[in-house]
């Protein structure tokens, strides 16, 4: 098997055959492209572009002689496109074996350079790590849905849904040994380095993992309740069965309470949801307002089928048939938000001097500033001191 020489030609084939290889994506858990289909819808009756791809490895052919994917790029898409059915727990304990070595060898090491450059790995890890536990929940959480509404085999969905809890305590284990990094394996390493970027790399992966962490906890109490319902929709079925065992020996009725049962238990749900209808009397049709004016309704309708009630709607006045933009100004939170990470005043004195494009009054800076306080707390620092500024005090807000 060939491999591509550069990224260009991967590219180029990709981009090429972006028809054929997409067919054979979408129908990857049902293969039923042979070769002479593929030549013949997709590549233009032109054999050398089919064995370009499969000596580069991009598609083979399988024992039945249909045309699929190769697994690399089956992963790749499914991991990109977020459709992947499988939950990969290796590649979270990859990444966390992966991290300490990195982190290993930049406390080893003395070149600068070095350092700097072991430092990206070590962020580019850690951003993996809160990104595949968080796929792997998602993945985790729709395979349970799945393997509950999907499955008709009572056994085999009880078994699924014990292994995939298994998995999610695999999971959960993950995300502590994760965590136990930041604080106790590696904690020399995170307190001499933990310059701007890393501490907010660092802050990041502890609220996905206690997001994804929480995710857990309900799937936890999820898959029991599945279990429940299953083991109950089960003994029912077991029952049914052996009644309908006893019905077809003619014994049903000397050998359980069944005729009893339903002569005595009349569930609402079972039965016919009754219809009352309310008919208006004679007498109000006739001598009311509201009867006349229905009677007129109805003969109009019974006269014309094919009528609808209309109403007509108030004319528009002059200002909103003139023409003309209005343009409103909006005030961008996230902007004043990255100015005060990048400066060392308290946010209300930030406030103070801070540009806007439109002049705010004292009461709409101080709308703002219970609006950013309250919008990216986890971005600031809310200390315990407070100042007076007119009739109203305020709490020392810092950024983080």
């Amino acid at each position: 098997m060939n491999a591509f020489r550069d990224i260009d030609a991967l590219l180029k084939a990709i981009a090429r055959e972006k028809e054929l290889l997409k067919f054979l994506f979408t129908s990857r858990k049902a293969p039923s492209l042979r070769t002479e289909q593929a030549l013949e819808n997709f590549l233009s009756q032109d054999s050398r572009r089919l064995e370009y791809l499969l000596e580069h490895g991009v598609i083979r052919e399988s024992e039945g002689g249909l045309l699929v994917l190769e697994d690399t790029y089956i992963r790749f898409f499914e991991d990109v496109l977020e459709v992947n059915e499988e939950i990969n727990v290796l590649s979270v304990k990859q990444h966390i074996d992966s991290l300490n070595e990195n982190i290993e060898l930049w406390l080893t090491v003395d070149s600068e350079g070095r350092k700097q450059r072991y430092m990206g790995e070590i962020l580019r890890i850690l951003r993996s790590i809160a990104l595949s536990t968080h796929r792997n929940v998602i993945d985790l959480k729709r395979a349970i849905d799945s393997t509950y509404k999907n499955e008709r085999d009572y056994a085999v969905k009880r078994k699924r849904l014990e292994n995939l809890d298994r998995k999610r305590a695999d999971i959960a284990l993950l995300i502590k040994e994760a965590e136990k990094l930041f604080d106790e394996r590696q904690r020399v390493f995170f307190g001499q380095s933990m310059d701007a970027h890393l501490k907010e790399t660092v802050a990041m992966v502890k609220d996905a993992l206690t997001e994804s962490y929480h995710g857990l906890l309900e799937l936890d109490r999820q898959i029991i309740l599945y279990l429940n319902k299953i083991e109950a929709q089960q003994r029912l079925v077991e029952k049914i069965r052996r009644i309908k065992y006893l019905k077809d020996q003619l014994v049903w009725e000397s050998s359980t309470d069944v005729i009893w049962a339903l002569q005595t238990h009349r569930p609402a749900f079972l039965e016919k949801r009754p219809w009352y209808n309310c008919l208006p009397s004679l007498e109000s049709l006739t001598n009311t307002p509201d009867g006349i004016a229905a009677l007129k309704e109805a003969h109009a309708v019974l006269k014309n089928p094919t009528a609808r009630r209309r109403t007509n709607p108030e004319p528009l006045s002059p200002e909103e048939l003139s023409r003309g933009a209005v343009v409103k100004d909006t005030l961008n939170t996230f902007e004043v938000r990255n100015a005060f990470l990048g400066s060392s005043q308290d946010l209300m004195t930030f406030l103070s001097g801070y540009t806007f494009r439109e002049p705010l009054s004292a009461e709409d800076r101080l709308t703002l500033f219970c609006r950013l306080a309250v919008e990216f707390d986890e971005d600031f620092r809310i200390t315990d001191e407070f100042r007076e500024a007119g009739n109203f005090i305020y709490p020392l807000i810092y950024p983080r």
